[in-house]
């Protein structure tokens, strides 16, 4: 993981998939190009990973869910049933200068340096070369009801 991934793990934390959502054609479209893709495992378990400090917002790994036998449309179905976060450049702000405090003082294992280079302006950025592959989609709140009694269904949650 380098500073570039660190700055997109923060911005989905804070603001979700709206980039993507806005365009919910798009993002159909492109989500099942990555679906046909990618193989039904990926060397990842889990299918949510939390990405955001109170558990509200996770990644949902797309390869563990077409190992587990779900379907492209049930999880297509959910992403594009949830809500948009809205969330605020505030909290982006307040949570890089979190990160950056935490590079400073030794607790992260990234320097501060090269954390304080990374620009917070402009487009969401992929991730690094160094990242590696990555199928994943953004679920904005795992309180919303909707959300919650869909991975309940899917046997995604308890």
């Amino acid at each position: 993981m380098t500073g570039q991934d660190v700055r997109k793990l923060v911005v989905q934390a804070c603001l979700g998939g709206d980039h993507l959502l806005r365009d919910r054609v798009s993002f159909a479209e492109g989500f099942a190009r990555e679906w046909t893709r990618i193989d039904a495992w990926g060397g990842r378990r889990d299918v949510l990973q939390p990405i955001h400090p109170t558990g509200t917002v996770a990644r949902i790994h797309l390869a563990p869910c077409k190992a587990i036998g779900l379907s492209q449309r049930q999880v297509l179905d959910l992403l594009l049933a949830q809500p948009l976060k809205c969330g605020h450049r505030s909290g982006l702000d307040w949570a890089w200068a979190t990160i950056l405090q935490s590079a400073r003082s030794g607790d992260v294992p990234f320097a501060y340096e090269a954390l304080a280079a990374v620009p917070l302006e402009g487009e969401v950025t992929h991730h690094s070369a160094a990242y590696g592959s990555a199928s994943y989609r953004v679920l904005n709140d795992l309180r919303h009801r909707a959300t919650r009694e869909t991975l309940c269904h899917l046997g995604l949650l308890p």
